[in-house]
């Protein structure tokens, strides 16, 4: 499935309109991420940062945000998982190379408010996105933001294990999503996996092999963690009936 992109294309598709605090217009965002993806913790905080703007300058917007699951790695061992340097050495190939892209991001992140470390492990990632899921089920949109930046937080802040379910439980008895002991008696089911299975298979069919890809109301697509103000660029615009969402 083909969407049109966003930052590609910032023509006027249709004729501007004034804007109206009556005529309000939906946009619904569903960004496809995962929970080891440092530029989807980067993506969060600027689309965030980007709603908020549009919120503070009263454009006719309703926000609706939710979160689709993406494996980044699929070949993850299970938690304990290894090391991130090790893994990152295999992957990308040399300790001074990966350091350079440690420094990067660490740079990167500080500008965001985000304090990147790049000790302890990395693991799979599934039950991460069941616990997002469930996060929705039980405490809907909130809940899920909430339980979504706690987990960022404790694997790129905090080195802690992604898959580990003691953190996850833990993390979700802190998003006020359910009690630490509900949250590891739910790890420990299959419940929500053939539906993030069938989550990931969609970003598959959509075409989608990078993350953050934040779709908008199923048809304006947005590759990467854009800046801020391209966010807010992007939502302008549809306000002012520039581009069509």
């Amino acid at each position: 499935m083909a969407f049109r992109l966003a930052t590609r294309t910032l023509k006027p598709l249709l004729p501007a309109r004034t804007m109206s605090t009556t005529t309000r217009i939906p946009v619904a965002l569903e960004v496809t991420s995962d929970s080891i993806c440092p530029f989807c913790y980067v993506g969060y905080k600027r689309i965030t940062k980007a709603i908020q703007m549009a919120k503070d300058a009263d454009l006719p917007l309703d926000f609706s945000i939710s979160f689709a699951p993406f494996l980044l790695d699929p070949t993850l061992p299970n938690s304990p998982g290894e090391t991130k340097r090790d893994r990152y050495i295999r992957k990308f190939g040399g300790a001074e190379k990966v350091a350079a892209m440690e420094q990067a991001m660490i740079e990167r992140g500080k500008a965001e408010g985000i304090n990147f470390s790049y000790g302890g492990v990395v693991s799979q990632t599934t039950d991460s996105h069941r616990m997002i899921s469930k996060a929705r089920e039980l405490k809907g949109e909130e809940g899920q933001l909430r339980f979504v930046e706690r987990t960022f937080k404790t694997y790129f802040e905090e080195e802690g294990d992604p898959g580990s379910h003691n953190l996850l439980a833990r993390d979700a008895e802190t998003a006020g999503i359910m009690s630490k002991d509900d949250a590891l008696a739910f790890l420990k089911t299959d419940e929500l996996k053939s539906e993030v299975e069938a989550g990931i298979r969609k970003a598959q069919l959509r075409g989608i092999s990078g993350v953050p890809f934040t779709i908008l109301n199923g048809k304006l697509g947005i590759s990467g963690a854009q800046e801020t103000e391209t966010f807010y660029e992007v939502f302008e615009k549809i306000a002012k009936g520039e581009l069509e969402a």
